[in-house]
C-alpha cells in the first residue's frame, strides 16, 4: 500500500523538475513600488473636460497642477478648446457667456445654471454634466450614481447622466 502512494508522488516530482525552465541571473527591472496617495487634490495631474467631435461628446484630458474645483472645470470648459484641440476637430456647443455655474457635491450631485437650459442643445447640456461629474470625482467626491440634477430658472432636470463616447 505504501508503494502505491509513493509512486504517484515520485512521478509528480519528476514532472515538476523537468518542466524546462532554465535558471537565470538577476534581471534589473527599475525601482520598486512606492507608497503614495492616489486620490485627492494634492495628486491631481489632469482634468477631464468634455468637448464635441463629429456630433458626439468626448473626453479630453488637460494637464493641471493642484486643486481644480468643479466650478473651475466648468470655467475651463466655457473657454472652449485650445488651438491644438480645435485643430483635432474638437469644438464646444456651450457658449462662453454662460455665467457662473454652481456645482454641489451631494448624492446625486447637482448643478445650478443661471440661464435657461432650454436654450441648449443636448450636446451642450451633456458637456456641462460630464465635465461636472468628472471634476467632482477627481476631487474625491464621486457620486454613487453617475448622474446629476440640473436646475435652471425654467425648471429642474432630474438625474442627467453623462452620455460621452
Amino acid at each position: 500500500m505504501r508503494k502505491t502512494r509513493l509512486l504517484p508522488a515520485l512521478a509528480a516530482a519528476t514532472l515538476v523538475a523537468a518542466c524546462g525552465v532554465q535558471p537565470t541571473g538577476v534581471v534589473p527591472a527599475g525601482p520598486g513600488p512606492s507608497m503614495r496617495a492616489t486620490t485627492g487634490p494634492a495628486v491631481l495631474t489632469g482634468l477631464t473636460l468634455y468637448f464635441v467631435s463629429d456630433g458626439r461628446v468626448v473626453p479630453v484630458t488637460r494637464p493641471t497642477e493642484g486643486f481644480i474645483s468643479p466650478e473651475g472645470a466648468i470655467t475651463m470648459l466655457l473657454k472652449g478648446p485650445t488651438e491644438r484641440e480645435a485643430a483635432q476637430g474638437l469644438t464646444t456647443f456651450v457658449p462662453p457667456e454662460v455665467g457662473r455655474v454652481e456645482v454641489y457635491s451631494s448624492d446625486p450631485p447637482s448643478m445650478v445654471l443661471p440661464f435657461s437650459v432650454r436654450k441648449f442643445s443636448d450636446q451642450a447640456l451633456n458637456q456641462l454634466v460630464c465635465t461636472a461629474i468628472s471634476a467632482t470625482a477627481a476631487i474625491g467626491r464621486a457620486p454613487r450614481a453617475q448622474g446629476m440634477t440640473v436646475t435652471s430658472p425654467d425648471g429642474t432636470l432630474y438625474f442627467q447622466s453623462c452620455k460621452a463616447g
